[in-house]
């Protein structure tokens, strides 16, 4: 399916009509339950660029991916850990079926793999958070130290475009801090 949403957003080479979105609906909602941490983060962020099948997920297809994305957590990646917050960060239906448990075990995984998080994780990393305020309120303040020096540790390494959308996130998380 990431495959496939590469192709139809990328490169506008593939056509999702409304059967085979139902079709990819029911499969993600039938073997989200199986996935393994990448298979998570790959599927969430096909529903990004395929938003028939998005639209044609169940509230049960949304609730079994974000179960299998806390219970995968723990085993993510750095990349991983920033891919999925991503996804979350865009897609409303699959961020309102995380549960504060969920939140949790994912912002945990941040905090955990944050010391090797690359420029491009940590700066996905902390946008998403800049707009998921379940995602934001559940890191920890040892967890907020652990990205802040993720962030100094990559800064030097960060394109143009990931300075700006870090600090941008910084200035939203702390306008939000302060309210």
């Amino acid at each position: 399916m990431h495959a496939l949403g590469v192709l139809h957003a990328d490169l506008g080479a593939a056509v999702v009509d409304g059967e085979l979105a139902a079709q990819l609906g029911e499969l993600v909602t039938r073997k989200a339950r199986d996935m393994n941490e990448q298979e998570v983060a790959n599927s969430l962020n096909a529903l990004c660029k395929l938003e028939a099948v998005a639209a044609a997920v169940s509230p049960t297809g949304w609730k079994r991916l974000s179960e299998a994305a806390e219970s995968t957590a723990r085993e993510m990646k750095p990349q991983g850990v920033a891919n999925t917050l991503n996804a979350l960060s865009r897609l409303e239906a699959a961020a309102g079926a995380v549960t504060p448990t969920g939140w949790a075990g994912l912002t945990g995984a941040a905090e955990r793999t944050a010391s090797k998080m690359t420029p491009q994780d940590v700066g996905n990393s902390l946008n998403a958070m800049s707009k998921l305020e379940a995602a934001a309120a559940a890191i920890t303040p040892p967890g907020w130290k652990r990205l802040a020096e993720a962030a100094e540790r990559t800064a030097s390494e960060m394109s143009p475009q990931g300075v700006a959308n870090s600090l941008n996130a910084l200035c939203k998380l702390e306008a939000r801090r302060c309210r």
